[in-house]
């Protein structure tokens, strides 16, 4: 497959759910994809496995959270690769607290991983596509910034700025070539989630698959595929617009 050929992308959060099988797809599509993570020792065994079925990634140990180790990722690809073309902002942590309870150091730690972190990962890469004239950014969202979780304000909001700053630089960075766009998943059977269906119980299973129109919980590839389409010039037309990638739940009233 080769949708993807000769582009290089960056991918936060890559060692495990989404972001790797971003990283994955991509790799499986051409793209020369490094892996970015505070997990060293597992974004690394995941870059080696990519590799080995005949990809190209590059792991890069990183915290989104920490303003000197996103620059640090962004000139060593630039100096490595001679370019970025596409930067897919994932990395995130789930944080749920009523909003009568959180403490501002829960909160303020929400918006450096979450929300700062995509500010850092525009601001850095914003300038080489101005240079090269083309670029795609995917912001991971999600469809909690369109729907109400009982004690999920913080993330909820977090997401829903993202939204808003994509819809912004879209407007203001389309004459450059450069497009900027979201994905909203819905319920996706990730690590995370794997997780609290252990500590849960099937009634979280449950739950989660009643919310959806198609009766399941989707998988991380298909949100990949759907960042695929994104960073690819088949979309390069789109600019501005969240996928939601929910199967149906926003379409649905029932919140369980």
């Amino acid at each position: 497959m080769s949708r993807l050929q000769e582009k290089v992308a960056i991918v936060t959060g890559a060692a495990d759910g989404i972001g790797l099988a971003i990283s994955q797809a991509f790799a499986r599509e051409g793209a020369v994809t490094v892996m970015a993570d505070i997990n060293e020792d597992k974004c690394k065994l995941e870059s080696d496995l990519i590799n080995q079925k005949g990809g190209e990634t590059l792991p890069i140990k990183c915290s989104v959270g920490i303003t000197s180790e996103m620059e640090d990722l962004v000139n060593a690809v630039v100096e490595r690769y001679g370019r970025i073309d596409v930067l897919v902002n994932n990395a995130a942590i789930a944080l749920a607290r009523n909003i009568g309870e959180m403490t501002e150091e829960e909160w303020d730690k929400l918006m450096n991983i979450n929300l700062k972190s995509v500010f850092r990962g525009m601001k850095l890469a914003v300038p080489h596509f101005v240079k090269q004239r083309s670029g795609s950014v995917i912001t991971i969202s999600s469809v909690q910034a369109s729907r109400s979780w009982n004690d999920w304000t913080a993330y909820a909001g977090a997401k829903g700025a993202i939204m808003s700053m994509t819809n912004q630089l879209a407007g203001q960075f389309g004459e450059y070539n450069i497009r900027f766009n979201t994905i909203s998943p819905g319920a996706i059977m990730t690590p995370m989630n794997e997780r609290r269906i252990a500590e849960e119980g099937e009634e979280f299973l449950r739950k989660s698959i009643d919310q959806s129109a198609l009766k399941r919980m989707g998988k991380a590839e298909e949100v990949a595929m759907t960042a695929v389409f994104l960073a690819s010039d088949e979309s390069a037309f789109i600019t501005g617009e969240d996928i939601r990638v929910d199967g149906g739940l926003c379409t649905l009233p029932r919140y369980m």
